[in-house]
């Protein structure tokens, strides 16, 4: 399976260069997984191997999960059911500046040192990440919960600016209305990653767009 991994990322960096606004690749797909392509109206089905582009929408149904691999460094993010985010990303010598725009939902950042940017940006907050592993909970009423997994992550609150370091172990919280806080993190609260769960296909297409628009399909086989 890591053999496998590192094919899809090497054909991705590959294919990036030619093209930059490939930023991302989709790893597993498991239930209701929707994407838009940026520039398209609508949204299609989601598949294992699909090369994603700075602006791409993922939605995610019940049940539903997505895990992300970013072209450059391997940093991932897991997008748990009933979730809803916008990848971006501009590309900077060998590194990618990203930003996960995220209207509700539930995710997991694993992120590797970083020498630009990594934010995530919800309604309610900003976290902004160099190098971590945190879940993060969004809702629009309620706001956000960020949970330290590994590292800090720096929780800014949109509406009054004020700013908290989450690490390891502790959760913070930003609330519509302004406030933030940091209590410990209670075990029952941290999110059931099924990523492991899910045994990835013998057989992955990579859905490759040309600058001229041209269809291109590459087919990995693999035991």
């Amino acid at each position: 399976m890591k053999i496998f991994r590192y094919i899809i990322l090497s054909l991705a960096l590959i294919y990036s260069i030619a093209f930059p606004s490939k930023i991302a690749v989709a790893t597993k797909v498991k239930g209701q997984v929707e994407i838009m392509t940026v520039g398209k109206k609508g949204f299609a089905d989601l598949k294992p191997g699909t090369i994603l582009s700075d602006g791409d929408k993922i939605r995610t149904g019940s049940p539903g999960f997505t895990a992300i691999i970013f072209i450059d460094d391997k940093s991932t993010l897991k997008v748990k059911d009933n979730s809803e985010v916008v990848i971006t990303g501009k590309r900077t010598a060998a590194s990618i500046s990203k930003k996960i725009n995220m209207d509700e939902g539930t995710i997991r950042a694993t992120v590797n040192k970083q020498n630009t940017d990594f934010v995530i940006q919800t309604p309610t907050s900003v976290a902004s990440v160099k190098g971590t592993d945190f879940w993060l909970v969004s809702d629009p009423e309620t706001g956000d919960q960020i949970i330290g997994i590994e590292g800090i992550v720096g929780l800014t609150n949109s509406e009054t600016g004020q700013e908290i370091d989450v690490t390891e172990g502790m959760s913070g919280l930003s609330t519509p209305n302004g406030n933030v806080g940091l209590i410990d993190t209670d075990p029952s609260t941290i999110p059931e990653d099924p990523s492991d769960d899910i045994e990835g296909p013998s057989q992955v297409k990579i859905y490759l767009e040309g600058p001229n628009g041209e269809q291109k399909v590459m087919i990995i086989e693999y035991q």
